[in-house]
């Protein structure tokens, strides 16, 4: 009888494990929505148990790494940051096949966003490797009450010969950031200032920030980093005029404390009335919509300009495409996780983005109930879709991170501070791509 008992047991045990995803994930606004209601729901409709580890990013990414490259595959699912794929893409399961069976809609994405967050053409070429969740991106804000003042619209017109309006160049955007640059006693809009006024900000403490603050300019310029041969394109003249831009804007609109600022910090002084314009990460909305700030309800959403005769034509500016989504590891439990994900992400794809305010299908930028959840977002909406997709993938290799997003910060900063001449950083980021390239054989 006992012995009978214990097998019993171990049978339910056993089929208990088969029933059982577990899921590597990051804190977020998601975190909360996921635990209380979307997990106990698909729990109690399929009788499949879904635990979620939440931990800090690095960690996550360190368990998720040692886990997969030991075959011990704990997690069945992991949150997917593009640029950490390299980590463990050979233990991911490719999902086309899966796709095809359950009939996922892959045309809701935007082009950008496939190719970022859900591809990766050289690790895992002609594979979906990951759905996107939580894809993010900067664009233009600006203070539309202040652009929209008589006194100012008159002002700039006098001093430019051109209308107050969003740029559409980058040295339109400049442009504008001088002229509401202002020190304290002056006025703006009419009222005197307290403190000084900045013209535009980002938040650039290197070499991270530094580096998505120059990057939008470098893919602005027409520039990719390399070829299809790996030999680089950065050693291209225009590389210089992007980074004596990007040095005049820091020197003459920011805010000195802009140095120190980690990612969205910024914000805080657009929310108070201390700058004019700034790039907006499309998370940190809520803060200059806040409604106990001084910005709520007087914020203008534009696209990042374009550059004048970039190198390839592009319309309008691109952006650092940032967030990420969700994969699943190659476990027995492949199929059942992408039951629940599909369930999750795209038959509960109003009701998520709902609960989670995170955007990245179609749906999500045009359904009428999510347009009518704040009043901001009818005009916030388009301006994200449309930036989203002039986004740059920021995962192609397992090496963008060094010779792209860590090199960037640093170019753009030594120059910043004299540390280095614009010709002496641009060979010395030549020079460091390519050994890194030899070394990971990418050259015959």
């Amino acid at each position: 009888l006992a012995i009978t008992s214990l097998v019993c047991s171990l049978g339910m045990l056993v089929w208990a494990e088969q029933w059982t995803l577990r899921w590597a994930e990051h804190p977020g606004p998601h975190v909360t929505a996921l635990e209380e209601y979307f997990i106990p729901k698909y729990e109690e409709e399929t009788g499949v148990k879904v635990i979620m580890e939440v931990m800090p990013p690095d960690l996550m990414r360190e368990k998720m790494m040692l886990e997969a490259q030991a075959r011990t595959y704990y997690y069945d699912m992991g949150y997917h940051s593009p640029g950490w794929f390299g980590y463990y893409y050979r233990h991911v399961k490719g999902l086309d096949e899966f796709i095809e069976k359950y009939n996922f809609d892959l045309d809701q994405y935007p082009p950008s966003l496939f190719e970022s967050h859900m591809t990766s053409q050289i690790m895992r070429p002609g594979e979906v490797i990951a759905i996107a969740r939580n894809p993010q991106t900067p664009f233009y804000v600006y203070r539309k009450d202040w652009f929209a003042h008589p006194d100012e619209r008159t002002a700039f017109k006098e001093q430019f010969g051109r209308e107050l309006e969003p740029p559409e160049t980058w040295e339109e955007l400049y442009d504008i950031a001088v002229f509401f640059t202002r020190d304290a006693g002056e006025k703006v809009a009419g009222k005197v200032l307290e403190m000084p006024l900045y013209g535009y900000s980002a938040s650039i403490k290197p070499p991270g920030g530094m580096a998505r603050a120059f990057l939008a300019i470098v893919y602005s310029l027409g520039l990719k980093g390399w070829d299809e041969n790996f030999e680089p394109d950065i050693d291209h003249p225009i590389l210089l005029k992007g980074v004596e831009y990007l040095s005049r804007l820091i020197r003459h609109t920011f805010p000195p404390a802009a140095e120190t600022w980690d990612f969205l910090e910024h914000l805080w002084y657009f929310r108070e009335g201390r700058l004019a314009t700034a790039e907006l990460w499309a998370e940190g909305v809520m803060t200059v919509e806040d409604p106990t700030g001084k910005s709520v309800g007087k914020v203008g959403y534009a696209t990042f300009p374009k550059w004048p005769g970039n190198l390839l034509n592009l319309p309008i500016g691109r952006s650092f495409l940032g967030g990420g989504g969700t994969l699943i590891f190659d476990t027995p439990k492949a199929e059942e996780a992408f039951k629940f994900l599909q369930w999750l992400y795209e038959k509960n794809e109003v009701e998520f983005n709902l609960r989670t305010a995170t955007f990245s299908r179609t749906r999500h930028f045009t359904d009428p109930g999510i347009l009518a959840v704040h009043p901001f977002y009818p005009d916030f909406l388009p301006v994200f879709q449309a930036q989203m997709e002039y986004g740059f993938p920021r995962q192609p290799i397992p090496e963008w991170g060094d010779v792209m997003y860590r090199a960037a910060g640093e170019f753009a900063s030594d120059v910043l501070h004299g540390i280095m001449t614009p010709q002496e950083a641009q060979k010395r980021w030549v020079d460091y791509m390519r050994r890194e390239f030899e070394a990971a054989g990418y050259y015959d």
